[in-house]
């Protein structure tokens, strides 16, 4: 037997989860008709805690879908210089928003709330572009797994706040995060704007993921 540990995206369905996609009840999502889509997206909503859901094919496309929503062209992401947004999601961010990236150098993917702070551009500067959104992935892959402090991002929410600033979550790997911490996903519905959750990493789905706001 081979154990395949390249990544937690390599995985098959069970026998149980091939047999409900057979029998999945079905309709057309583009006028929310299929029930099985809906009954998805409601219960990731009520979840964390969060008035809608929606799902999406991949990962990538629901932060950049998350990153459109929080941005204006012209304006800027602070985000870790390992993010996930960065390194992975083929330029999205200045592809489909306009916007830049500026990088903070955290630990193993996490940085600090005053790191924020420092990285926020003046408002009334107009040279340089207006700071719009605070992104952090958790748990970060490219940290190696790392999980959050959950009183960091706290901090880091407030950061947010008075500035008027709006907060995402990659949350890919959020289901590691709430085995590995004692906080319940509402909890961090309770601290970040959007959320976006993946299907496929780990809990073994062949596909798909959800942008939750």
């Amino acid at each position: 037997m081979i154990i395949d540990l390249r990544s937690d995206t390599v995985t098959k369905p069970t026998k149980g989860m091939l047999e409900a996609m057979m029998l999945a009840r079905v309709g057309d999502d583009v006028y929310k008709e299929d029930p099985t889509v809906v009954a998805l997206e409601e219960r990731l909503a009520s979840m964390f805690g969060k008035p809608k859901a929606l799902f999406f094919p991949t990962g990538t496309m629901a932060n950049q879908t998350a990153i459109k929503l929080h941005t204006q062209p012209g304006d800027q992401v602070i985000c870790d210089s390992n993010a996930h947004i960065y390194h992975y999601e083929g330029g999205g961010a200045s592809f489909n928003s306009g916007v830049s990236c500026k990088l903070v150098n955290g630990e193993r993917g996490m940085f600090t709330a005053e790191q924020v702070e420092a990285a926020i551009n003046p408002p009334d500067f107009y040279h340089s572009p207006r700071t719009a959104l605070v992104e952090i992935e958790n748990t970060a892959n490219r940290g190696g797994g790392s999980c959050w402090d959950f009183e960091a991002l706290k901090k880091i929410k407030k950061v947010c706040d008075a500035h008027d600033l709006g907060y995402h979550l990659d949350g890919a790997r959020i289901w590691n995060a709430l085995v590995a911490k004692p906080y319940t996903a509402k909890d961090y519905g309770s601290v970040f704007d959007t959320i976006s959750v993946c299907l496929s990493k780990g809990l073994g789905c062949p596909v798909g993921s959800v942008l939750i706001g």
